[in-house]
């Protein structure tokens, strides 16, 4: 098995490896019970989700690029975040939604290229963008977070 790189934040989950969760567990330090759920609610999707019209429709893959940046997302999130729903897209992305009611969401997706899409309904405001993801969650998703979770 080729393992190049790993994870910052999750030592059991290694780029171009495969995901296991028995591995992952194996190898990582003992962690909080929603962050475990997470991780494997994303494992679970990528199974499901990784090969070519998962959905029926046309979907694209999801990529382990992509799962390793929602996997370093949900190390990073400050402590007191509720956790996300976690869903695949489409397009092949992962999705985080973050739901209060109709007017209270907030969802960002991890394409697998270090970029964060995000868009939010906060009351009768409006909010959308890309941002570059790498060493730390962009200000402006903690902001968005804080203003969903205040």
């Amino acid at each position: 098995m080729n393992i190049v790189s790993q994870s910052r934040y999750s030592p059991g989950i290694y780029r171009n490896s495969e995901f296991s969760k028995k591995a992952f567990w194996q190898s990582t330090a003992s962690i909080g019970r929603p962050i475990e759920e997470a991780i494997e609610s994303l494992i679970e999707l990528y199974r499901q989700c990784s090969e070519a019209d998962w959905d029926g429709y046309g979907a694209n893959p999801v990529s382990k690029e992509s799962i390793y940046e929602a996997v370093e997302f949900i190390y990073m999130l400050p402590s007191g975040f509720p956790m996300p729903n976690i869903l695949a897209e489409p397009s092949g992305e992962i999705a985080f939604e973050w739901y209060k009611s109709k007017r209270m969401i907030f969802v960002i997706g991890f394409n697998g290229k270090n970029m964060i899409s995000y868009a939010g309904i906060f009351g009768s405001n409006k909010t959308h963008g890309t941002e570059y993801f790498s060493d730390t969650i962009p200000p402006v998703i903690l902001e968005n977070l804080r203003r969903l979770n205040s």
